[in-house]
């Protein structure tokens, strides 16, 4: 019967308490726990004094997986106090593609020495791994795989499998080459076991499984999963030779990265922004963008500027102007958020855009009628000195600033991605610019002719 002090959820106080009092204690709770539930542990102390203290009581082969569950500065921080044979011990547990991901996370003199401290086996499958950038095929792959050559029998496979396939995690395929280790084909395993013994596996391998080149990024590489649904992916080199296979669970990681690196671009910040960072980090990281936003800001301004002695003559133009500007951007970026995630996905091409761009134009306009209707309604009962004529203004400029906004929402990011620029980068600041600049120009241009 397995004990209950092993399964109750532990809270951060007590186990910083049992860490110090009682760490053997602590030791075997933790050995109960995954390693998400760890990490969320660490995560939660107040420095990395405490978070020392805790790791302290992980089992050592374990201590790997929970720093790959902590944030990606925090990380950093715990592996920087640490001495290169105590990385070594912690690298030595984990599976390449695991480990290489731990020693980008280290200086780069740290990490040199560490490999130079593993066993030549180690070094050779860890070497190419870090070689590759982190965010491509290559640097996210593991060299761990099984593979065979294409004149063997399915029992000669089998014989094999049960000798060596009991260390390698998630052996969903086996991988098919010939003698120069190009791969020719993919063996999934249910399909291995329900072969005839003297079957040759050239007979039977998917020669057109899907695959990966090492230097393919990352967000492709979801895109092959997504397109296919295996549940991994061999890397090959430009020749075709076989180098290293991408697992489902890695894929799962990218696709959060991806999308949250999206979100964070779309709100004009770095995608290194992390909430365990300095505050000076974060402030002057944010400071950028902001500051390019209040030069689109004083463009905005500009053009009120243009019309202040009708600001001045009618002083109701200045209580409606924020509402068209306003509702031009809320439209806008509901648009651009369409669109956007749309490319990420691959769904919307410059090439096959003109659907979507018609689309989003005529939803812009449909709204511009709507709350154009609603807007001059109420403008006309608000200010009644004005009446009517200031109706009929702000309701075609809102008609104007809302299928400008459909228009520019899409045509924005379509015209980003044309330029190899990231549509989430920049087109977030570019929309607010043309949704300020038309819905102000539109509003106080139109009062001007038309109140005057």
């Amino acid at each position: 019967m397995r004990d209950s002090s092993k399964t109750r959820a532990l809270s951060l106080d007590e186990a910083l308490q049992l860490a110090t009092a009682a760490p053997e204690h602590l030791r075997q709770r933790f050995a109960a726990m995954h390693e998400s539930e760890i990490a969320a542990l660490v995560i939660d102390c107040r420095d990395d004094a405490q978070r020392r203290l805790l790791l302290q009581c992980v089992e050592e082969q374990r201590i790997g997986d929970v720093l790959l569950q902590l944030p990606e500065g925090m990380r950093e921080d715990l592996l920087a106090g640490l001495q290169p044979s105590d990385i070594e011990d912690i690298v030595e547990h984990l599976d390449s593609d695991d480990a290489a991901d731990l020693l980008q996370a280290v200086d780069k003199p740290v990490a040199e020495v560490v490999i130079g401290r593993l066993e030549p086996d180690e070094r050779r499958e860890l070497a190419p791994l870090l070689a590759h950038d982190e965010e491509s095929a290559g640097g996210l792959m593991q060299a761990e795989l099984f593979k065979v050559r294409d004149d063997w029998t399915v029992d000669t496979v089998l014989k094999v499998l049960r000798r060596w396939g009991r260390d390698i995690e998630n052996l969903n395929y086996i991988y098919v080459v010939d003698d120069d280790d190009r791969l020719t084909g993919v063996l999934p395993l249910h399909k291995l076991l329900l072969s005839e013994p003297e079957q040759r596996v050239s007979e039977i391998q998917n020669r057109d499984f899907p695959r990966a080149l090492a230097g393919q990024d990352q967000e492709e590489v979801a895109k092959i999963f997504e397109k296919y649904d295996v549940l991994a992916l061999p890397v090959v080199d430009e020749r075709g030779v076989l180098v290293g296979r991408i697992t489902a669970d890695d894929v799962i990681d990218v696709i959060h990265e991806e999308a949250t690196e999206d979100m964070y671009r779309l709100a004009a910040l770095s995608d290194e922004d992390d909430l365990s960072e300095p505050v000076l980090t974060t402030a002057k990281r944010r400071g950028v963008w902001l500051l390019v936003n209040l030069g689109t800001a004083i463009a905005a301004s500009l053009v009120i500027a243009q019309f202040e002695q009708t600001i001045a003559r009618i002083v109701a133009l200045a209580v409606l102007m924020p509402i068209v500007a306003s509702m031009g951007g809320i439209a806008g970026t509901q648009t651009l958020t369409v669109i956007v995630r749309g490319i990420a996905l691959g769904r919307v091409t410059f090439d096959n855009a003109r659907r979507a761009l018609a689309k989003e134009v005529l939803v812009g306009v449909v709204s511009g009628m709507v709350f154009a209707l609603v807007m001059g309604v109420v403008a006309t009962f608000w200010f009644p000195e004005v009446g009517v004529r200031l109706g009929l203004v702000i309701a075609a400029a809102m008609l104007i600033n809302l299928f400008a906004a459909g228009l520019a929402g899409a045509v924005i990011p379509l015209t980003l991605q044309r330029l190899n620029i990231d549509p989430a980068l920049a087109s977030g600041t570019i929309l607010t610019t043309v949704t300020d600049v038309v819905g102000f120009l539109s509003f106080l241009g139109l009062a001007t002719v038309f109140l005057l």
